[in-house]
């Protein structure tokens, strides 16, 4: 599809993964670095071993954006997705944002330079594809950022409208603001006598030891490492592992060599007498950097070297990482991560109705969840009136 925009042209290509040859992956690859936010889950090095190894049978949709001037052509935004044909948020036939479960955030990828014209020819090209979808949903794409708020405005003027029926914050951590004293300033005198007694606790096995492994220093015994910590204990027990499923591990190998051999990977190690005990895997997209996995020896549980591992990165990664902007957790609330990385950005889930019948569907589906949460409200107040203590019955 030919879209003018502004009195530029953009080309916008749907494709499947049969169609994506070696260029189109090099010019997505090379949209992601200049990407005005990055996202290490719609990277090729992600997106590619995920449809292989973790979702083979689901029909992943490649929505490639062009901008086209002369004989010259430039690839300035791309989205990954699936086709729903319903689902109870939206009874209606859609496209969501492609992720499986280690997909931590949803979004665009979209030059910088185009940022506005980009995101315009999204939105009308989805307003244009009536016959096959009536939105777009995003489950957890970034709010309150530059290219958040370009959103809205590209979507607002394409009239396309978005309802949100999710939203939470996410734990982060700015390398530019730490410093000596932010450790001493953000834990609790608790935490830290906490610590104080978990250091000791190791330094009685040996010589404590951290390690953080870049590039070509994260070769196949470092992968091994993690893979190995990372199944102990709960994990491995209940099967939710990587080296649970072959398919996971295989994943995992293809898609950290692919971060690694690019210089966007890097793993954190905690050793005790030359024993790695904790591990982190983390992912670098544009300027962004992403906690992936961790684990560690459940044989040195005592200590939380997890834990420990985590504080020695905070104090050397203004040091290491002084480009990026900021570290998304990729944890959900509550995590114990948050009493460590204590800056925060919202998240949202919601869709981005593309028509008049859409919009209609999620305007009345939104009153029927506010009128059964008055309900609910209510009930809670009579059962508190009849229970003086307050027993809930919902």
């Amino acid at each position: 599809m030919i879209l003018v925009i502004e009195g530029k042209k953009f080309k916008v290509d749907v494709l499947n993964r049969g169609e994506l040859n070696n260029s189109l992956i090099q010019q997505w690859t090379d949209l992601e670095q200049r990407s005005v936010e990055g996202n290490a889950y719609l990277s090729p090095h992600f997106i590619l071993p995920s449809i292989k190894y973790l979702t083979p049978n689901t029909e992943v949709i490649f929505v490639f954006i062009t901008y086209v001037t002369g004989n010259t052509s430039v690839l300035t935004g791309v989205g990954i997705f699936e086709y729903c044909r319903w689902t109870k948020r939206l009874p209606l036939p859609h496209f969501k944002a492609y992720r499986t479960p280690h997909s931590y955030l949803s979004g665009l990828l979209v030059d910088e330079e185009f940022m506005d014209l980009t995101l315009s020819a999204f939105f009308a090209f989805f307003s244009k594809f009536k016959k096959y979808s009536c939105g777009v949903e995003f489950i957890n794409r970034t709010e309150d950022t530059r290219l958040a708020k370009r959103f809205q405005i590209a979507a607002s003027r394409e009239r396309v409208v978005f309802h949100e029926y999710y939203s939470k914050q996410r734990a982060i951590l700015l390398p530019q603001k730490l410093n000596s004293d932010y450790l001493q300033g953000v834990l609790s005198k608790k935490i830290k006598k906490t610590l104080r007694y978990n250091h000791n606790i190791l330094s009685k096995s040996g010589e404590i030891r951290w390690n953080v492994l870049t590039g070509q220093q994260i070769v196949t015994s470092c992968v091994d490492r993690f893979l190995n910590l990372e199944h102990m204990g709960w994990k491995g027990e209940e099967g939710t592992s990587l080296l649970s499923n072959s398919n996971e591990e295989a994943f995992f190998r293809e898609m950290i060599s692919g971060f690694a051999q690019n210089g966007r990977a890097f793993f954190t190690e905690l050793a005790v007498n030359g024993q790695v005990i904790a591990s982190t895997v983390n992912l670098i997209s544009s300027k962004i950097g992403y906690a992936f996995k961790i684990g560690w020896d459940t044989g040195f549980a005592q200590a939380s070297p997890g834990i420990l591992n985590e504080v020695e990165f905070i104090k050397n990664a203004a040091e290491l990482f002084p480009h990026l902007e900021y570290i998304d957790s990729g944890a959900e609330e509550g995590s114990f991560i948050e009493k460590l990385w204590l800056d925060r950005y919202p998240l949202v889930s919601g869709f981005y109705a593309t028509n008049a019948l859409t919009k209609w569907v999620l305007t009345g589906i939104d009153y029927a969840r506010r009128v059964k949460c008055r309900l609910n409200l209510s009930k809670n107040e009579i059962s508190k009136r009849k229970h003086p203590r307050g027993v809930n019955i919902c």
